[in-house]
């Protein structure tokens, strides 16, 4: 029998696979469709400069512990698998930043200094000096300051996932794909089994990391776990040559160049439900952005265009908790906008509480009774 069954193939769901698997124990993935294919495919790979401190919240210093682990993550994937993630430190420069609500990593200029990152304010030369091909408008830095923070870092996602998966799979670990799950065996206060489409399989403990899905999932178990999709959508741009070096954020938009010369352009943030489409008038806005503030890229074909969905919850934390009712199972979702980022971090928070282990950080922040009472059955 496997010790835990891992429902969600994603970055958090390969995760905390990855994790218990590095600490002696025999997990099991089981994924809906193929893992890495849906909101940790879909984002732009951003790990935002972060440290962990005694003094900050529990957000943040999940925050911080995951800035350390992606570095060191990084290197071991590599090791194990051959492949490379792209993580490297890029930085990341502020235009016109402010608070995004429901995010709680929102990253306006007082509370990136706040949170003990390292942060320098960018006038016209020091602006062109590091990204000379940004263009200001009239005035622009009269409205909020410009600023640059340079130990953000990025990673190519899609490479990360591939990476993780395999890593997995090599450490043993069972990865079913194309499997639905039909329902739940209960045996009193324990989950027994997980039926699928792809067959049954009984575990002693049951990890929901489904994402923007997995609130489907906990309604199997009694319990309303308020998650739901948000969706954004996504362009990606194919330049001659390397025409920026940090990512860009205004707002909720961003610019993320990669090292081949392409250019991520994100994101919407729109309360559709489970519509995964793109709309002519979202790209058009992305795309609008990015000539804007980098003139260069009118002349940049675009490559592709696509749609994800981010697991949100009410107030932007996730959701990393025992089920209510029940003594081995466990749901890891909710992350919002930061996914991909938290994931590492939330795969050691998790492995801890599955192995019942004293927390690397507190956690009540990130109960499920936080906000909406559980109805258990």
């Amino acid at each position: 029998m496997n010790d835990c069954a891992v429902i969600g193939g994603g970055a958090v769901g390969l995760s905390i696979a990855y994790e218990l698997s590095r600490h002696g124990l025999n997990p099991l993935v089981i994924e809906r469709g193929q893992c890495g294919q849906e909101a940790s495919w879909a984002g732009g790979g951003i790990l935002p400069a972060a440290v962990f401190r005694e003094q900050d919240t529990a957000y943040e210093k999940l925050a911080g512990l995951s800035a350390d682990l992606h570095r060191q993550w990084a290197e071991d994937l590599k090791s194990e698998t051959g492949i490379d993630n792209g993580y490297h430190r890029c930085g990341e420069i502020f235009f016109k930043h402010h608070e995004i609500d429901g995010d709680p990593l929102s990253r306006g200029l007082l509370r990136v200094q706040d949170r003990g990152v390292r942060v320098e304010l960018l006038d016209d030369s020091t602006l062109s000096e590091l990204e000379p091909n940004i263009a200001l408008e009239q005035g622009e830095q009269d409205d909020l300051p410009i600023y640059y923070t340079p130990d953000s870092a990025q990673i190519r996602n899609p490479r990360h996932l591939q990476a993780l998966k395999i890593a997995c799979e090599q450490r043993g670990v069972q990865v079913i794909e194309h499997a639905e799950v039909d329902a739940f065996e209960v045996e009193g206060e324990r989950v027994a089994t997980v039926h699928t489409t792809a067959g049954s399989f009984s575990a002693e403990h049951f990890c929901l990391a489904a994402g923007a899905w997995t609130t489907q999932l906990t309604q199997q178990l009694g319990c309303a776990m308020p998650v739901k999709p948000i969706r954004g959508q996504m362009a990606l741009l194919q330049t001659e040559e390397q025409l920026l070096q940090t990512v860009v954020h205004q707002g909720g938009h961003y610019l993320i160049p990669r090292l081949d010369g392409r250019v991520l352009v994100g994101s919407t943030l729109e309360d559709v439900g489970f519509e995964k489409k793109t709309t002519l008038f979202a790209i058009e806005q992305l795309l609008q952005f990015a000539q804007t503030r980098v003139p260069r890229l009118r002349d940049a074909a675009v490559e592709s265009c696509w749609a994800g969905f981010r697991p949100a919850s009410p107030d932007g934390y996730p959701f990393i908790d025992a089920v209510p009712g029940f003594a081995n199972a466990w749901v890891a979702a909710g992350h919002y906008r930061w996914g991909l980022f938290l994931s590492p971090g939330t795969a050691v928070l998790m492995r801890q509480l599955i192995q019942r282990e004293d927390t690397v950080l507190p956690y009540d922040d990130f109960r499920i009774g936080r906000i909406a009472e559980s109805i258990v059955q």
